[in-house]
């Protein structure tokens, strides 16, 4: 199963391109991953979700959902040009999309341990807002280098700063689950030509920055630089779930 999403912005301010691609990989029989790519509101999000029975899938869709429904077109016309502001908005957009899945987990023994990895970038005014949990990533390529933007928060990523071995599945922060800390949240600046990636863990352990870096500069859109990702993912075996959400700034 395939699932894509495109649209593009233009008009007075400067323009966003983007596109998004989930698949489900050579391995599993189902895709707990889910984006968003909304460049009316300048928001671009992926989510990988954890728990069985489909409820995986439930979480994931669910913290979706939650982030869009709070960045309404009013919030996101406050927070403008507000950098502390969006900063704010965010993490509470991450606590409540938290507590609403968990709530719902704990109403309905089908769903019960559900969670989701999450990022979530905001564009506003030549500036990327990232907040994230769990080990989906968002990474920066401004021509030059692909820079790995978020940290994973999982067990093996924890212990040793590797993202390999036992306990790399293994998520220390994620929806579903009360905060031990707030998630993690990076302003980065972005020059004219800069390229967004968030991903799941299903391209990034199956690709390399190398891989990712040239896919990414070789490709003439975002979309063509999903296809080329996500196929490269498969090609390398396809373990896992695939999304991948690239940006042109």
């Amino acid at each position: 199963m395939v699932r894509f999403f495109k649209k593009i912005f233009g008009g007075a301010q400067p323009s966003i391109a983007c596109f998004g691609r989930t698949d489900t990989g050579r391995v599993r029989s189902n895709n707990e991953d889910n984006f968003a790519a909304l460049v009316e509101k300048k928001l671009f999000i992926v989510a990988d979700g954890m728990g069985g029975h489909q409820a995986g899938e439930v979480a994931s869709r669910m913290a979706v959902e939650c982030l869009i429904e709070f960045f309404t077109a009013d919030k996101l016309r406050k927070i403008k040009e507000n950098p502390a502001a969006i900063q704010y908005e965010l993490l509470s957009a991450f606590i409540k999309t938290n507590h609403t899945v968990m709530e719902v987990a704990a109403n309905n023994p089908d769903l019960f341990g559900m969670g989701s990895t999450l990022v979530a970038c905001l564009v506003d005014e030549g500036f990327a807002y990232i907040c994230h949990v769990g080990d989906v990533r968002a990474y920066l390529d401004d021509g030059y280098v692909l820079q790995q933007l978020t940290t994973d928060h999982s067990l093996v990523a924890g212990l040793s700063g590797t993202e390999n071995g036992i306990g790399r599945n293994i998520i220390t922060r994620g929806i579903g689950f009360p905060f031990a800390e707030d998630p993690e949240f990076h302003r980065v600046a972005l020059t004219p030509g800069s390229k967004i990636l968030l991903c799941s863990d299903g391209l990034w352990s199956m690709t390399s920055d190398e891989e990712m870096h040239s896919i990414l500069e070789r490709a003439d859109s975002p979309e063509e630089a999903c296809d080329n990702l996500v196929s490269k993912a498969n090609e390398a075996g396809g373990r896992d779930n695939i999304t991948a959400v690239v940006i042109y700034c």
